[in-house]
């Protein structure tokens, strides 16, 4: 601060005697100092006036700056009136013209301060914005720009003031009515004397047509995949590139226009290499260029392109620039290199496939084309086709067949399948399938397509499996009724002659025997001519000895061991049996029954009772019962006759019975839940119906039997009791019944006491069969116990039982 005082003083005793009015003035247009002359030629004004009259004057100010170079104040000189007055016109001259020209171009012309403040803007902004000059002047700059660009510009703004240099820059304003309008404006700098910035001018214009219709002609590239651009004949800047280069290039479009060999670094190196040398060198004679070229896409995919080049020649020859545009072709080029591989593997299919394959025309069936294979099939080189008619090459038999499927490939378009044989072939009779497939181009039928497969071989093979399918359904047939007939064979001897018979009827052989060969001696007597298959053993190994001078079919080898197979199994049974019956023929002459049959036969003897219960209780009762419940039913919905009523009564009563009848007979046969209620359980329950229709009391005791029966004891006890309460109620006339059953560690004791009629034990031994008596014999001996019956005639009848609770594994 003090040297700014100094500064001043200085200025102030050199310029105190000068003639001319001069005042000192700071920054903000403040007289600091003024000399003697300045006074008196402003001495009726008062100082505020004096300082807008310093400011207003024609005048020459000079800057005072400090030791750094900085201005702190300017130094006013006020020259004569003819001087100012010269000057003045000359300054309004120039004023006059510049503002005819600001006030008549169709361009806005805006001054700006360093506040950004509008302190001028040319009429035609109202032409522009819709704002009158009144209305802008005065205000911010930046007010009426788009909120999106405003930024930008106030930056463009301060870029100018700071670097002193023009900036071009694209923005939106907001007309006064509300809508966007895209201006292009140029911001210059304008510099005093000292070369400091004193305002911003900005020649603005309207460019929203051109904007759409940039707008327009990006949206024609983008639905054509296309970028257009301009640059000079060197390829150092583009002076012009559609925003669709980004989307076609991947790299950002401000990238490309300032560094136009960015784009090559993505083409790839085979057709950059072209592009650099044949086209560069034939722009450079002016020759405009089309050129397909690949490049790699900033996503690492391969895509095409085509580039279109016209150079821009000037009057004198001279290549001013080159104008260009980049179409997307890869869609294009997929499909074109799609064909060229489609027809490429057609190509390779037809002369490679290993079945024919031809063409003929419509007109005549004439051969076009055919392949090797064709040849190797028929017989017929490939050049004694020409002029030759299809239909030659059929079986004459065949003609009417493959003529109507020609036909229907034609008049359907769908392809037909058929079988045929060929004619005049040297190599014997030759079937072929022929799939014929109909040729289209451009919807319409142009010729058709035969696909030949030689399947001799696989018909003759078809054949044969028919003759062994039908050989094999007869050879199975004989293996049923063999199976079935051997099932009725109870000897040896019949076995072997089945066989033999079988043997020769199927195979159709005729000398066939059963041979019993020493043993060790087989090899020794053997025809290796004749088929020896052993099945099985007497005292020496015995065989079965085909003689045939034929080989026989796999399937008929299968037949024979599987028939000689079940042969060897019934074979060993078979002995087993007959020794098993010269056993049983021994015991029956001896009086003896073995214990084991006797559990054979009582289980058979459950089993069928089991089965005859199942079938009346599934089949008659039900039965009974249907209809029970239908007369029931009619006689409940229907008035009858007295007399019919009674009768109809008496015979739904009757159908009562009857069922009533089959579910005793059914429990007789086989009482439900006995296994799974137990002994003991089980009897009490037919105590309890027996009284129901006996004239006699019941009497049980049964004790802790100490462990659990098996099946057959369960079922024995219990088929001895049902008989003994059944001679009980037909014979004994007894009054009271005694039944008791008691258990020790090892044997279970049973006993049986009626107070009835009795009967001689002795002399009614011989009719024990028709009194059950045997039968409980039968009974306890099965269950490997003792019995001990005692009677006498009007002493009752007693009975006593013991077996033992394990019985013997036999």
């Amino acid at each position: 601060m003090q040297t700014c005082r100094d500064l001043i003083r200085s200025a102030r005793q050199l310029l105190q005697d000068m003639p001319d009015p001069m005042c000192i003035i700071d920054l903000h247009g403040q007289i600091l100092w003024e000399n003697e002359a300045f006074r008196k030629r402003f001495q009726a004004v008062d100082h505020r006036n004096r300082e807008r009259e310093a400011r207003r004057s024609h005048h020459h100010a000079i800057p005072i700056r400090n030791d750094d170079g900085q201005t702190i104040a300017f130094t006013v000189i006020v020259k004569d009136r003819l001087s100012q007055t010269t000057e003045e016109n000359i300054t309004v001259a120039h004023d006059e013209r510049y503002k005819i020209i600001a006030e008549n171009t169709s361009d806005t012309i805006v001054l700006v301060d360093h506040q950004a403040i509008v302190r001028y803007v040319s009429p035609s902004l109202q032409l522009i914005t819709g704002y009158r000059t009144e209305e802008y002047e005065g205000m911010d700059a930046f007010d009426i720009i788009h909120p999106d660009d405003r930024e930008r510009v106030r930056f463009a703004h301060d870029q100018a003031v700071q670097t002193k240099e023009s900036v071009d820059i694209e923005y939106r304003v907001y007309h006064a009515q509300g809508h966007v309008i895209h201006i292009e404006a140029r911001v210059k700098p304008v510099l005093d004397c000292d070369g400091n910035v004193k305002y911003v001018v900005a020649v603005a214009r309207d460019v929203t047509k051109r904007k759409k219709t940039e707008e327009l002609l990006e949206n024609i590239l983008d639905n054509v995949n296309a970028a257009v651009w301009s640059t000079d004949k060197d390829f150092n800047q583009y002076t012009f590139c559609s925003e669709s280069m980004e989307k076609i290039s991947g790299i950002p479009r401000e990238e490309i226009l300032f560094n136009p060999i960015r784009l090559h670094d993505h083409i790839h190196p085979e057709d950059n290499a072209i592009l650099m040398g044949e086209v560069k060198a034939k722009l450079d004679l002016g020759i405009p260029v089309s050129q397909e070229f690949r490049f790699i896409h900033v996503e690492g995919e391969t895509r095409w392109g085509r580039l279109i080049v016209h150079p821009y020649v000037d009057h004198a020859g001279v290549i001013e620039r080159l104008d260009g545009i980049i179409l997307d072709i890869t869609e294009k080029k997929r499909s074109e290199l799609a064909l060229e591989e489609s027809e490429q593997r057609y190509k390779s299919l037809f002369e490679n496939n290993l079945d024919g394959v031809f063409s003929i025309e419509l007109n005549g069936f004439y051969f076009v084309n055919a392949n090797r294979s064709f040849e190797t099939i028929t017989g017929i080189q490939l050049h004694q086709l020409s002029d030759r008619c299809f239909l030659g090459l059929i079986y004459d038999e065949d003609h009417a067949s493959v003529y109507e499927t020609l036909l229907q490939v034609m008049q359907q378009g769908e392809p037909r399948d058929i079988e045929c044989r060929l004619a005049n072939m040297r190599q014997g009779e030759k079937i072929v399938s022929i799939t014929f497939v109909p040729i289209f181009l451009s919807g319409k039928l142009n010729g058709i397509h035969g696909i030949v497969k030689d399947i001799t071989k696989r018909k003759h093979d078809e054949r044969e499996l028919i003759k062994s399918e039908e050989r094999y359904k007869a050879l199975q047939q004989s293996l049923n009724r063999f199976s079935t007939d051997l099932a009725n064979v109870m000897k040896v001897s019949d076995l072997e002659n089945r066989l033999i018979d079988e043997v020769k009827s199927v195979l159709h052989v005729t000398n066939v025997s059963i041979e019993e060969v020493p043993r060790g001696q087989e090899h020794a007597l053997r025809n290796e001519q004749d088929i020896w298959v052993k099945i099985g053993e007497k005292r020496q190994p015995v065989y079965l000895r085909i003689e045939t001078d034929q080989s026989f079919l796999k399937i008929e080898k299968e037949w024979l061991e599987t028939a000689v197979h079940y042969v060897t199994i019934l074979y060993d049974n078979l002995h087993l049996l007959e020794d098993l019956m010269k056993r049983l023929e021994e015991l029956v002459s001896n009086n003896e029954t073995p214990k084991w049959m006797l559990r054979l036969l009582f289980r058979l003897s459950e089993k069928e009772r089991a089965a005859l219960s199942s079938d009346l209780h599934d089949s008659v009762l039900q039965d009974l019962i249907i209809w029970y419940r239908k007369l029931e039913s009619l006689r409940s919905s229907k008035v009858f006759e007295d007399n019919t009523a009674r009768e109809l009564l008496q015979i739904e009563e009757g159908l009562l019975d009857a069922i009533h009848q089959i579910r005793i007979t059914c429990n007789e046969l086989r009482p439900p839940f006995l296994l799974k209620m137990g002994l003991v359980e089980s009897l009490k329950s037919l105590f309890s119906y027996t009284r129901m229709f006996s004239n006699y009391e019941i009497e049980f005791f049964a004790e802790q039997l100490g462990a659990s029966l098996n099946e057959e004891q369960i079922l024995g006890v219990y088929r001895i009791v049902q008989e003994l309460l059944h001679n009980a109620t037909k014979h004994s006339k007894a009054s009271k019944v005694t039944i008791a059953l008691t258990g020790t560690e090892d044997h279970i004791t049973f006993s049986y006491s009626d107070d009835g009629i009795g009967m001689d034990i002795a002399a009614l031994e011989g009719s024990f069969q028709h009194m059950g008596i045997a039968g409980i014999e039968k009974r306890v001996l099965s269950l490997e116990g003792n019995v001990q019956f005692h009677s006498a005639p009007g002493q009752g009848f007693h009975v006593m039982i013991q077996f033992p609770k394990t019985m013997m594994a036999r």
